[in-house]
């Protein structure tokens, strides 16, 4: 059954270009993924739909509820036409018509038009309208994932160790409250932002596995099947020929909890691509000049040529993608066994995978277009880099007893090497102590001793990274 699921989604990716399909998918129209459409677009919606009908209907063959004879008639052929044929749009204009007024039974009235007479009574056979809708949601939602979300995951994590790696021993200024912290490389900065997006990368592919399907009637009790069929393995064979999980216990409709966690880790991710996005946007100002990603020029200021358009572009995304999450945290609860409240909303709950998937195809633009000046971060560190050392310095004092180290460097200490132009931060100390007795000779031959002492740090800064290169190179291999 696993090939007949696999030939089927061909099906319905193939048809997607057919029959002047409206690929519409929710969201602004601006954005509207090529690759997406086949699975989210407006008129294919029908075809989830279809699918879990069919299946449902190869079960109840497979248990024996169908007579053979029936069972026949399911043929490849029969589903590719009905899968052509019935579109969303056309499901639309079926419920619209008078005595109908139900977007299921629409459908189920457009599929009877070409299913043989014998398998009407086998349509929808002890099926409520949430077993087939919340089924095609989960199902749809995890085979987008598959197929179109992880591919274009594994190439960007693979542009983005890239970048790491190239720029793991790169010099740059580590900043916390945009002011100059200590300092960091290039790569280090791309490795935070990557381990994040990586981790929730993996979550994802976990999650989009977890999202159930149900097939129990209409309030979740199976009643229906119990009394008309004595198999009490349907549900479970269906959800494995869909290869989705069954829900443990289901109302009328699946637990909301697995589809929110997808969603939930899909906004995660759009984070940690809203901050690199937000990181580049800041780090290629004019103030700064660090970094070079996809830009424009200016509609009005034509001397300007670095716009980084793109990486605005990623850090925006993610407020339309928690915007559309809203929807999901605000439709959690549903009345007793079920209500129609939310099933308008769920419709589009779609725009949130339309959106991150835009978000990731512009981080791919982005880390494919990157350059790190080199020289820029250099000339930027040098700028205030004899004072990154204060904090090693106030640590080894306050260890050797000087009370309140910390305000004794940061108020005594620092103004003199901010006052010298050639001086170093050991040379501010060692003026200091010539007329301060906190600091004494032996903290003096402690601070400059080759072996135990940090002199090193003190007359070149820039080697005080810590664990930053490592790190770096260590992420640069944290393959998805």
């Amino acid at each position: 059954m696993e090939d007949n699921l696999r030939n089927a989604l061909t099906i319905l990716y193939r048809l997607s270009g057919k029959n002047g399909r409206n690929l519409q998918m929710p969201g602004d129209p601006r954005y509207q993924p090529e690759k997406l459409k086949p699975y989210l677009g407006y008129d294919q919606w029908a075809g989830w739909l279809i699918l879990v009908e069919w299946f449902w209907m190869k079960v109840l063959a497979l248990i024996g509820v169908m007579p053979k004879e029936d069972a026949k008639l399911l043929t490849d052929e029969l589903l590719i036409k009905m899968l052509f044929l019935i579109t969303t749009t056309k499901q639309d204009a079926k419920e619209r018509e008078p005595g109908i007024n139900h977007d299921i039974l629409a459908l189920l009235a457009l599929m009877r038009v070409f299913l043989p007479m014998r398998l009407h009574r086998w349509l929808h056979f002890c099926a409520t309208s949430y077993d087939i809708i919340n089924t095609a949601y989960a199902l749809q939602l995890k085979v987008t994932f598959e197929h179109v979300f992880l591919p274009e995951l594994y190439e960007l994590d693979e542009l983005w160790r890239y970048r790491i790696g190239e720029n793991a021993e790169v010099l740059m200024a580590g900043r916390t409250h945009l002011q100059t912290a200590l300092p960091v490389t290039a790569g280090f900065w791309l490795a935070n932002l990557h381990n994040r997006y990586v981790n929730s990368a993996r979550r994802l592919t976990v999650l989009s596995k977890e999202v159930p399907g149900k097939f129990s009637g209409a309030v979740g009790t199976s009643a229906s099947q119990r009394a008309l069929i004595k198999d009490r393995w349907g549900e479970k064979i269906l959800m494995d020929f869909l290869e989705l999980p069954v829900a443990e216990v289901s109302t009328q409709i699946a637990p909301p909890e697995g589809m929110a966690r997808f969603y939930s880790e899909l906004v995660l991710l759009s984070g940690a691509l809203a901050n690199l996005g937000e990181d580049t946007r800041i780090l290629q100002s004019s103030q700064f000049g660090e970094v070079v990603s996809e830009s424009s020029s200016s509609s009005a200021m034509s001397h300007k040529k670095s716009n980084p358009i793109a990486a605005e572009n990623m850090a925006g995304m993610h407020v339309s993608v928690i915007a559309e999450f809203m929807k999901v945290a605000m439709t959690l609860v549903s009345d007793l066994q079920r209500d129609l409240r939310w099933s308008n909303v769920m419709r589009s709950y779609s725009a949130i995978a339309v959106y991150a998937f835009q978000q990731i195809l512009t981080a791919k633009r982005v880390l494919k277009s990157m350059r790190i000046d080199a020289e820029k971060c250099r000339k930027n560190f040098d700028v205030q880099g004899k004072l990154v050392v204060a904090e090693l310095v106030h640590l080894f004092l306050q260890r050797e007893g000087v009370p309140d180290a910390h305000h004794l460097v940061n108020k005594e200490i620092i103004p003199i090497v901010e006052a010298s132009n050639d001086g170093t931060f050991i040379d501010a100390v060692l003026d200091y102590s010539r007329e301060h007795a906190e600091i004494t000779t032996d903290m003096l031959r402690k601070m400059t001793d080759a072996d135990i002492g940090i002199d090193s740090y003190l007359t070149l800064p820039e080697n005080y990274l810590g664990n930053a290169i490592s790190i770096a190179h260590r992420e640069a291999g944290n393959k998805l």
